[in-house]
């Protein structure tokens, strides 16, 4: 798993060095940064942060709050509105759609494709697996499952 994940933050690295985004981003809390911009196309790293879009690995400490990420966004609790790769947290939240793997003690978000994996998981549409103590899953002809919900 950390290859992939290395690999994929290298090719998500070198072919966003020409966007106008910034490569790099230090976030001490929210909008406090330096870089002050709004996308970073390589490393957020931080305490707590609020970026739009990151293109690549958002790693803060308390809390990472990200409307768009392609990527990996780890932190104690995340927050995500499009999400297209890797979340892990204790706390995971995220208000439209994941297509990739989200981890952590709680997780919710309104559609997957993918994978939970986490004590509680709730959504409310998948295509994909939930694996944890208790599962829930709105949109499906078996709402709550323990240890494992799958929907496809």
């Amino acid at each position: 798993m950390r290859k992939i994940l290395l690999s994929v933050c290298v090719v998500v690295m070198f072919s966003c060095i020409s966007m106008a985004e910034a490569p790099f981003k230090l976030s001490l809390w929210e909008k406090t940064a330096l870089p002050s911009d709004d996308s970073v196309s390589v490393l957020e790293f931080g305490l707590g942060s609020d970026t739009p879009k990151v293109i690549g690995l958002a790693w803060n400490f308390i809390y990472g709050r990200t409307e768009n990420i392609i990527g990996a966004q780890v932190a104690i609790v995340n927050w995500s509105k499009a999400l297209r790769g890797f979340e892990c947290g204790f706390v995971n939240f995220n208000e439209g759609h994941i297509a990739g793997v989200q981890i952590g003690i709680f997780n919710k978000s309104k559609s997957v494709k993918g994978l939970q994996l986490g004590i509680v998981n709730k959504t409310d549409d998948i295509y994909g697996v939930q694996l944890g103590i208790a599962n829930f899953i709105k949109n499906s002809s078996i709402p709550f499952m323990v240890i494992l919900n799958a929907k496809f």
